[in-house]
């Protein structure tokens, strides 16, 4: 993962992060690893309190497309 962003104005500590983008990830069906980026979106995490305050993780991650045709 990589950090993106911290903003700490507000209440509530926002950490903005994504995955990166160019090792393969296996598909969670078959197994085959894949690169195709389908698209993108965003998972909200929470974490535990930073100096009292709460922490709520953006990470964007990807959605890939399985490259085995025998894969359903």
């Amino acid at each position: 993962m990589l950090v993106v962003s911290v903003d700490v104005s507000g209440p509530v500590v926002v950490v903005s992060a994504r995955t990166r983008s160019h090792p393969p990830a296996g598909c969670t069906g078959c197994g085959v690893l894949s690169t195709w980026v389908h698209s993108r979106y965003v998972r909200h995490l929470a974490d535990v309190a930073l100096g009292g305050r709460p922490v709520r993780i953006d990470l964007s991650v990807r959605r890939l497309c399985c490259e085995n045709l025998a894969c359903s």
